[in-house]
């Protein structure tokens, strides 16, 4: 990143020498701005914030001294290198005040000269800059990595950030997919060095953004908080967001091959870090848009404004009511989709994955798809299978439905057996098991391995649960029997199976 630095000398031939006394470029400056008056130095000043103004201090209107108190005011860490073609102490002693970097008689400079005192403030700046990076990398990854209290409220943690000016940010997931637990799953790049390398290439190939921060969060999702050189006036913002946004996706498509859908946020104030869990919450509009997809926050807010009419409850009817309902369910999705309408379509998700998971219909970690229309039809192909198992159940003798819902209903029961299933329904033991291998094809006690290898399935996958905690949730007395069981079902021990859906 170039030092930025800013000439003022109201000699024109003046500051022509001053400007060709350094090879700039060459050693990692960039002249950002020359003006031949204070007050315009001033306005320029504001607009494009060098590191370091080189200014003469006999000027008029306002002459340097005057200027670099402005700057002071306005940027207490700008570098002040003063000049003048007077040997007089005063001078001196006004520039000292104003704890100017340097100064220098006009008949003095040289090549040499300046650029040494310019490569130590380059030296200067750089470290101090690192530093401020750093901080500032701690104090998002607080607010970005923190989560709510049983209030709703941020955890206190160190170096929490909150902002005292407006940012903005870019949110976007790499191949981001749904789950049927309503979590989205993407991918995360292998390099994380390589944040630093996307950032650097975004700055360098547009005009509109000063400086780029680019964080992973905790959920997966990636965060860059931009500070444009552009003016505050929110439409130029948005479009000047845009500018870096698509300029982003360029980068991610050279090194990654992923162009994901951004959503650009403005102005993050106030309540940074509610508004933050509300730009990772409203994300989820992206899989209504074409890929590559640049959006605004207001964008997807607006997605909810108008829901399909009475969908919760809909929602809710359809999936409690079955395979009678699926018609209703897919018009439902349909309509969901077609509007747009992003907390529909989540309660949907929601609703679906808490019975289906419950049930063993369903898995948490089921991908339903990366976009809108994947999601729905995954679960309408869910629902669809839902239906025609409830079908096949209903074909079964009313025995036969009992010994299954007693089985579902007890299956952390270390004492569930075909006798107790029996005893329970109040029917003898042998009746039971002829009539239920006739009408399933197989035994009760392979029915009851079955369904209790899938609630283990679900349950390995939760990462604070042990295997001995899974095996005494599914019926097993001991670890070691229920790995038994379960390499047998699956032909993978526990153990290997985590491993493998871990790496999926």
């Amino acid at each position: 990143m170039s030092i930025r630095v800013m000439l003022v000398d109201d000699e024109p031939l003046a500051l022509e020498n001053v400007y060709e006394a350094v090879s700039w470029q060459e050693h990692g400056f960039e002249v950002v701005a020359r003006a031949t008056n204070g007050k315009i130095a001033l306005g320029l000043f504001e607009r494009l914030r060098p590191h370091i103004v080189i200014t003469d201090i006999s000027m008029s209107p306002m002459d340097g001294l005057e200027l670099g108190k402005r700057i002071r005011e306005l940027g207490p860490n700008t570098r002040l290198i003063f000049l003048t073609a007077y040997r007089d102490f005063d001078y001196a002693r006004q520039a000292l005040d104003l704890k100017a970097a340097h100064y220098l008689l006009k008949h003095e400079i040289s090549r040499n000269r300046l650029l040494a005192q310019l490569l130590k403030l380059r030296e200067d700046i750089e470290a101090e800059q690192a530093e401020e990076r750093h901080q500032r990398r701690r104090a998002w990854r607080a607010l970005f990595d923190s989560k709510p209290d049983a209030k709703g409220e941020p955890e206190t943690r160190e170096n929490a950030m909150q902002p005292s000016f407006a940012v903005s940010l870019l949110y976007f997931e790499l191949n981001s997919r749904m789950r049927l637990d309503g979590r989205r799953e993407c991918d995360r790049l292998e390099d994380t060095v390589l944040l630093d390398t996307l950032a650097e290439e975004t700055i360098r190939e547009t005009e509109e953004a000063r400086e780029i921060l680019l964080l992973e969060t905790e959920g997966g999702g990636y965060a860059a908080v931009v500070e444009l050189s552009v003016s505050n006036s929110l439409l130029i913002t948005q479009y000047a967001l845009r500018q870096v946004s698509l300029a982003l996706q360029r980068s991610l498509q050279r090194h990654t091959g992923h162009t994901p859908r951004v959503m650009i946020a403005t102005n993050l104030e106030r309540d940074a870090h509610r508004h933050w869990q509300m730009i990772r919450h409203q994300y989820a509009y992206a899989y209504f848009l074409p890929a590559r997809s640049v959006f605004l926050f207001e964008q997807a807010l607006a997605s909810n404004a108008k829901p399909p009419s009475g969908s919760e409850e809909r929602i809710q009817a359809g999936i409690k009511d079955g395979p009678e309902s699926l018609t209703v369910w897919k018009r439902l999705l349909d309509d969901i989709v077609e509007r747009a309408a992003t907390d529909a379509l989540l309660a949907a998700v929601a609703a679906a994955g808490e019975k289906w998971i419950r049930t063993g219909a369903g898995r948490p970690d089921m991908l339903l798809g990366s976009d809108a229309r994947e999601i729905a039809a995954a679960l309408n192909r869910s629902a669809e299978a839902i239906a025609n198992a409830e079908r096949q159940r209903s074909s079964f003798s009313r025995w036969v439905q009992k010994a299954m819902d007693h089985v579902r209903d007890n299956y952390a029961d270390p004492e569930l057996s075909l006798e107790t299933v029996a005893e329970h329904l109040q029917i003898s033991a042998v009746h039971l098991r002829t009539t239920f291998k006739k009408e399933t094809g197989i035994s009760l006690l392979d029915f009851t391995t079955e369904y209790r290898m899938e609630i283990a399935k679900q349950l390995l996958l939760k990462e604070d649960l042990k295997i001995y905690e899974v095996s005494e949730q599914v019926g097993y007395r001991t670890s070691q029997y229920f790995s038994q069981v379960f390499k047998k079902a699956t032909g993978l021990h526990p153990k290997d199976y985590m491993r493998a859906e871990a790496e999926r």
